[in-house]
């Protein structure tokens, strides 16, 4: 008797795909940081500012060079603050006494408005040229040797003309003036002048020196109305 075996047809198993994820930044480098552009341009504009800063300052050290120094000794400089150092130490008192002064008597020109124009000034300097012409001098010679510039002579000026209209408008001498000065300086009369000459000459000396003692007062009155405030001492 035949025995009839059976087959057993295999089973089919449907297989599931298996699913990678991939990161889209799988494919980047781990721990790259791409520079950014603008910081890369701030950087150049940054050392370009500062080149550019150390050329000026070694330019602005060759052409302003006198400004620092005032000369260089074998190699070694001395510096144009020790020179002004020691004038200052010279002089220091007088010179700001001066400057002190000349604000005064400008601020009360100004306050009682008193003008000096060029053509006061010009005035002026034409008698400085002619009395200098007059000994043989030219005025380019003698601010030379003042060590003046025609600048600085314009400052005395303005100075003195603003005096001259604020206490020398009313100057006056007297007979008996001019008498007592001819009789107590008659030796000195310069040979070849006449009496009327000498008695010229007497009243302009009289005046000058009347000018000298109400200008003197009057600086006084204006120190002694001012609020000055000094801060240094010498």
């Amino acid at each position: 008797m035949a025995v009839k075996t059976k087959t057993k047809t295999p089973r089919k198993t449907s297989k599931k795909p298996v699913s990678v994820s991939v990161s889209k930044t799988s494919s980047l480098p781990i721990h790259t940081h791409p520079l950014d552009s603008s910081v890369i341009l701030k950087h150049k504009k940054l050392a370009g500012g500062i080149g550019i800063a150390i050329v000026a300052i070694v330019l602005l050290a060759v052409l302003f060079k006198s400004v620092f120094i005032a000369a260089i000794v074998n190699g070694e400089p001395i510096s144009r603050l020790s020179v002004v150092t020691a004038l200052e130490e010279q002089g220091g008192k007088t010179i700001l006494d001066n400057l002190i002064t000349k604000k005064l008597i400008l601020q009360e020109a100004k306050k009682r408005n008193v003008s000096i124009t060029q053509n006061d000034i010009d005035s002026e300097t034409k008698k400085i040229t002619a009395n200098l012409q007059a000994q043989g001098s030219t005025l380019d010679q003698a601010l030379a040797s003042q060590g003046m510039t025609s600048a600085d002579l314009n400052d005395q000026l303005k100075v003195q003309i603003a005096l001259d209209k604020m206490v020398g408008t009313d100057i006056a001498v007297t007979e008996k003036e001019i008498d007592d000065f001819v009789a107590a300086n008659k030796s000195q009369m310069t040979p070849g002048i006449t009496e009327a000459q000498f008695r010229e000459q007497a009243i302009q000396q009289l005046k000058q020196q009347k000018l000298q003692t109400k200008t003197q007062e009057f600086i006084k009155s204006l120190q002694n109305k001012a609020k000055i405030f000094r801060f240094v001492s010498y």
